[in-house]
């Protein structure tokens, strides 16, 4: 039973993530692509995408060309989910990126932070 709990609770943190990395990209297509940008194509991109990245940085192809390959390759995602062109498209990762620090840095803020990771 408790296997069962903590696979639920992994599948529900995950969705709640899913849909927080996603409002940056929403709200980034929203400026740059009004037509096209609905919550559910940010959400269909953001998870594509990072497919795309992970995909491109595990591979056999050193780090730097992975992470290159794996840019291209969120931009590609964004152009055909978004149905914009590749300026468009890296316009609209420039301001998910933009909107994302903007968000952290008022989360901080008020208090609510990512769990630090390492010591200084």
């Amino acid at each position: 039973m408790p296997s069962i709990l903590g696979s639920i609770g992994a599948i529900i943190a995950f969705i709640i993530a899913w849909i927080v990395i996603s409002i940056p990209t929403w709200l980034a297509g929203k400026v740059v692509a009004p037509r096209t940008t609905t919550f559910g194509r940010a959400m269909l991109a953001t998870l594509i995408g990072v497919y795309a990245i992970f995909t491109a940085l595990f591979s056999l192809i050193s780090p730097i060309i992975g992470v290159i390959i794996g840019f291209i390759a969120f931009l590609g995602v964004y152009k055909v989910v978004f149905n914009t062109g590749w300026i468009q498209a890296l316009g609209i990762a420039i301001l998910a990126i933009i909107v994302a620090i903007i968000i952290l840095f008022i989360l901080g803020l008020i208090g609510i932070t990512l769990p630090h990771f390492f010591q200084f």
